[in-house]
Protein backbone atom coordinates (compact mmCIF):
# COMPACT_ATOMS: atom_id res chain seq x y z
CA UNK A 1 0.00 0.00 0.00
CA UNK A 2 1.47 3.61 -1.31
CA UNK A 3 2.15 5.85 1.84
CA UNK A 4 0.56 9.34 2.20
CA UNK A 5 3.62 12.19 2.24
CA UNK A 6 4.43 12.96 5.64
CA UNK A 7 5.19 16.57 6.28
CA UNK A 8 7.89 16.19 8.48
CA UNK A 9 11.01 18.17 8.87
CA UNK A 10 13.99 16.16 7.55
CA UNK A 11 11.28 13.84 5.80
CA UNK A 12 13.82 13.81 2.76
CA UNK A 13 12.11 12.81 -0.54
CA UNK A 14 13.42 11.71 -4.26
CA UNK A 15 11.11 13.82 -7.06
CA UNK A 16 11.00 12.35 -10.48
CA UNK A 17 10.49 14.15 -13.66
CA UNK A 18 9.90 11.81 -16.86
CA UNK A 19 12.29 13.44 -19.47
CA UNK A 20 13.96 15.82 -16.87
CA UNK A 21 15.60 14.07 -14.40
CA UNK A 22 15.78 13.29 -10.59
CA UNK A 23 15.54 15.71 -7.63
CA UNK A 24 16.54 15.62 -4.07
CA UNK A 25 13.27 17.28 -1.80
CA UNK A 26 14.67 18.28 1.43
CA UNK A 27 11.81 20.40 3.43
CA UNK A 28 13.72 20.79 6.57
CA UNK A 29 13.94 24.70 7.97
CA UNK A 30 17.91 23.26 8.79
CA UNK A 31 20.30 21.15 6.05
CA UNK A 32 22.92 19.48 7.47
CA UNK A 33 25.37 19.05 4.15
CA UNK A 34 28.32 16.27 4.78
CA UNK A 35 30.43 13.20 3.75
CA UNK A 36 27.61 10.62 2.30
CA UNK A 37 28.15 7.98 4.83
CA UNK A 38 25.65 7.03 6.79
CA UNK A 39 27.17 7.35 10.36
CA UNK A 40 27.55 11.32 9.39
CA UNK A 41 23.78 11.63 9.73
CA UNK A 42 23.93 14.54 7.44
CA UNK A 43 20.86 15.72 5.34
CA UNK A 44 22.53 16.19 1.72
CA UNK A 45 25.39 13.50 1.60
CA UNK A 46 27.97 14.66 -1.08
CA UNK A 47 30.35 12.01 -2.43
CA UNK A 48 33.46 14.26 -1.99
CA UNK A 49 36.68 15.30 -0.02
CA UNK A 50 34.58 16.85 2.77
CA UNK A 51 34.05 16.60 6.69
CA UNK A 52 31.54 14.68 8.26
CA UNK A 53 29.60 17.44 8.85
CA UNK A 54 30.38 20.51 6.67
CA UNK A 55 28.14 22.72 6.49
CA UNK A 56 24.89 23.81 7.37
CA UNK A 57 21.73 25.81 5.18
CA UNK A 58 19.52 27.26 7.42
CA UNK A 59 16.13 28.96 6.16
CA UNK A 60 13.79 31.55 8.73
CA UNK A 61 10.96 33.39 7.49
CA UNK A 62 11.58 32.81 3.85
CA UNK A 63 15.40 33.78 3.64
CA UNK A 64 18.33 31.39 3.67
CA UNK A 65 21.92 31.67 5.97
CA UNK A 66 25.10 29.66 5.09
CA UNK A 67 26.52 28.65 8.04
CA UNK A 68 29.88 27.02 8.13
CA UNK A 69 31.16 24.32 10.11
CA UNK A 70 34.37 23.79 8.25
CA UNK A 71 36.60 25.30 5.39
CA UNK A 72 33.54 26.89 2.93
CA UNK A 73 33.69 29.79 0.89
CA UNK A 74 30.74 32.11 -0.45
CA UNK A 75 31.43 34.06 -4.29
CA UNK A 76 34.97 32.77 -3.74
CA UNK A 77 35.51 34.61 -0.18
CA UNK A 78 35.89 32.20 3.23
CA UNK A 79 33.09 32.80 5.56
CA UNK A 80 33.21 31.81 9.70
CA UNK A 81 30.17 32.79 10.54
CA UNK A 82 26.83 32.43 9.23
CA UNK A 83 26.22 34.82 5.56
CA UNK A 84 23.13 35.18 4.00
CA UNK A 85 22.42 33.37 1.00
CA UNK A 86 21.47 35.04 -2.46
CA UNK A 87 20.07 34.03 -5.64
CA UNK A 88 22.94 32.70 -7.89
CA UNK A 89 25.47 32.81 -5.23
CA UNK A 90 28.11 30.03 -5.32
CA UNK A 91 28.92 27.85 -2.18
CA UNK A 92 32.57 26.21 -1.79
CA UNK A 93 33.03 23.33 0.41
CA UNK A 94 36.68 22.43 1.05
CA UNK A 95 38.76 22.17 -1.74
CA UNK A 96 36.86 21.41 -4.79
CA UNK A 97 33.06 20.83 -3.81
CA UNK A 98 31.53 23.37 -5.61
CA UNK A 99 27.15 24.31 -5.27
CA UNK A 100 25.19 27.37 -7.13
CA UNK A 101 22.33 28.39 -4.93
CA UNK A 102 18.90 29.45 -6.70
CA UNK A 103 16.08 31.18 -4.90
CA UNK A 104 14.29 32.03 -8.49
CA UNK A 105 10.76 32.69 -8.12
CA UNK A 106 9.15 35.81 -6.68
CA UNK A 107 6.28 33.45 -5.05
CA UNK A 108 8.04 31.02 -3.37
CA UNK A 109 10.29 30.86 -0.46
CA UNK A 110 11.52 27.57 -1.78
CA UNK A 111 15.56 27.42 -2.84
CA UNK A 112 17.49 24.87 -4.81
CA UNK A 113 21.16 23.37 -4.82
CA UNK A 114 22.87 21.94 -8.34
CA UNK A 115 26.53 20.62 -7.77
CA UNK A 116 28.47 22.41 -10.61
CA UNK A 117 31.44 20.30 -9.57
CA UNK A 118 32.75 16.90 -10.67
CA UNK A 119 31.26 15.55 -7.30
CA UNK A 120 27.50 13.71 -6.91
CA UNK A 121 25.12 13.34 -4.22
CA UNK A 122 24.24 10.40 -2.77
CA UNK A 123 21.77 8.57 -4.10
CA UNK A 124 23.22 10.50 -7.01
CA UNK A 125 20.49 13.27 -8.40
CA UNK A 126 20.52 16.46 -11.02
CA UNK A 127 19.48 18.66 -8.41
CA UNK A 128 18.60 19.71 -4.23
CA UNK A 129 15.30 21.18 -3.66
CA UNK A 130 14.80 23.37 -0.41
CA UNK A 131 10.99 22.88 0.13
CA UNK A 132 9.87 25.67 1.82
CA UNK A 133 6.10 26.21 0.50
CA UNK A 134 5.76 24.95 -2.62
CA UNK A 135 7.88 24.12 -5.79
CA UNK A 136 6.99 25.09 -9.16
CA UNK A 137 7.86 23.13 -12.13
CA UNK A 138 7.43 24.00 -16.21
CA UNK A 139 8.82 25.69 -18.91
CA UNK A 140 9.63 29.30 -17.42
CA UNK A 141 13.12 30.11 -16.81
CA UNK A 142 12.32 31.07 -13.22
CA UNK A 143 10.89 27.66 -11.96
CA UNK A 144 12.83 25.22 -9.53
CA UNK A 145 12.66 23.28 -12.29
CA UNK A 146 12.97 23.89 -15.62
CA UNK A 147 10.55 21.38 -17.94
CA UNK A 148 10.73 22.73 -21.42
CA UNK A 149 8.53 20.59 -22.79
CA UNK A 150 5.86 21.23 -20.58
CA UNK A 151 3.07 23.37 -21.68
CA UNK A 152 1.57 24.78 -17.95
CA UNK A 153 3.04 24.99 -14.77
CA UNK A 154 2.58 22.35 -11.82
CA UNK A 155 3.13 23.40 -8.34
CA UNK A 156 3.91 21.03 -5.51
CA UNK A 157 2.67 22.47 -2.21
CA UNK A 158 2.91 22.02 1.61
CA UNK A 159 -0.12 21.52 3.26
CA UNK A 160 -1.05 19.95 6.73
CA UNK A 161 -0.41 16.77 7.12
CA UNK A 162 1.31 15.95 3.67
CA UNK A 163 2.09 17.26 -0.17
CA UNK A 164 -0.50 18.46 -2.56
CA UNK A 165 -0.81 19.42 -6.25
CA UNK A 166 -2.39 21.68 -8.84
CA UNK A 167 -1.85 23.03 -11.88
CA UNK A 168 -4.25 24.13 -15.28
CA UNK A 169 -3.30 21.08 -16.95
CA UNK A 170 -5.45 17.74 -15.47
CA UNK A 171 -3.62 15.83 -13.58
CA UNK A 172 -4.46 11.95 -12.79
CA UNK A 173 -2.93 9.26 -10.41
CA UNK A 174 -1.57 5.65 -12.67
CA UNK A 175 -4.58 4.72 -10.05
CA UNK A 176 -7.25 6.57 -10.79
CA UNK A 177 -9.03 8.54 -13.80
CA UNK A 178 -10.00 11.52 -11.05
CA UNK A 179 -8.21 14.76 -10.98
CA UNK A 180 -5.36 14.44 -8.43
CA UNK A 181 -4.91 17.28 -5.61
CA UNK A 182 -3.50 14.72 -2.88
CA UNK A 183 -0.03 13.35 -4.01
CA UNK A 184 0.75 10.10 -2.67
CA UNK A 185 4.61 8.82 -2.06
CA UNK A 186 5.48 6.08 -5.38
CA UNK A 187 2.28 7.11 -7.28
CA UNK A 188 2.60 8.37 -10.61
CA UNK A 189 0.93 11.74 -11.62
CA UNK A 190 0.15 12.44 -15.32
CA UNK A 191 -0.78 15.45 -17.13
CA UNK A 192 -1.31 16.51 -20.63
CA UNK A 193 1.17 16.07 -22.98
CA UNK A 194 4.77 15.81 -21.96
CA UNK A 195 3.98 15.69 -18.27
CA UNK A 196 4.77 12.62 -15.63
CA UNK A 197 6.65 12.99 -12.52
CA UNK A 198 6.05 10.74 -9.48
CA UNK A 199 7.54 11.38 -5.86
CA UNK A 200 8.91 8.80 -3.42
CA UNK A 201 11.13 8.60 -0.40
CA UNK A 202 14.63 8.58 0.29
CA UNK A 203 15.28 8.67 3.95
CA UNK A 204 17.06 4.87 4.09
CA UNK A 205 18.67 5.10 0.62
CA UNK A 206 21.73 7.84 1.44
Amino acid sequence: MNRIIEDKVNNRLQLWIDGVGGYLVLPGDRIVIGQAMRSAGVDLPILGDLRRRHALVRRSEGEYLLEPLAETRLNGKRIEVPMPLANQDKIQLGESVEMLFRKPHPLSSSATLRLISRQRTEPASDGILLLADSLIMGPRPANHVICPRWDEDVVLYREPGGLAVRSKTTLQSGATDEQVRRLTLGQPVYGDEEVSFCVESWSDRA
